[in-house]
């Protein structure tokens, strides 16, 4: 049986980075990164839940999945921003080109076709290749 290993890929609260990203490629003042700030439900309708969390978000227990009404209460001037889901899509595609494809030839990749912040890479273990240890 022929070893394989698995490299699970975790993008850190993508819909936020990605939002983060679009927003100052179109001229945004504030990375969403570096405030209080969430992707998900409608704060004006005080309904949805919490799908995306920046670092400063987290810092006031806010959490992924839960309500947005339990998030505002934790932090009354927490950004929130509605999804978009067709961006998130497009960036998906290309984190999943760029990490997966490359010029690389990888025998499968999972997870690459639903808009998800994780992936899984399965490739063939190469005998005696050198990858180096996690410091290099």
């Amino acid at each position: 049986m022929k070893e394989r290993l698995i490299f699970h890929v975790d993008v850190n609260s993508a819909y936020l980075s990605w939002e983060a990203v679009h927003q100052l490629k179109n001229g945004a003042p504030t990375d969403i990164r570096t405030i209080p700030s969430i992707i998900g439900g409608d704060t004006s309708l005080r309904k949805g839940v919490v799908l995306a969390k920046s670092l400063p978000a987290k810092r006031f227990g806010i959490h992924t999945g839960e309500p947005v009404t339990d998030a505002l209460t934790k932090c009354p001037t927490l950004q929130s921003f509605q999804p978009n889901f067709p961006l998130y899509h497009k960036y998906s595609k290309a984190f999943i080109t760029v990490a997966f494809v490359g010029s690389v030839k990888f025998p499968s990749a999972s997870g690459g076709h639903a808009i998800f912040s994780a992936h899984s890479l399965q490739i063939r273990v190469i005998p005696d290749l050198h990858i180096g240890s996690p410091e290099e």
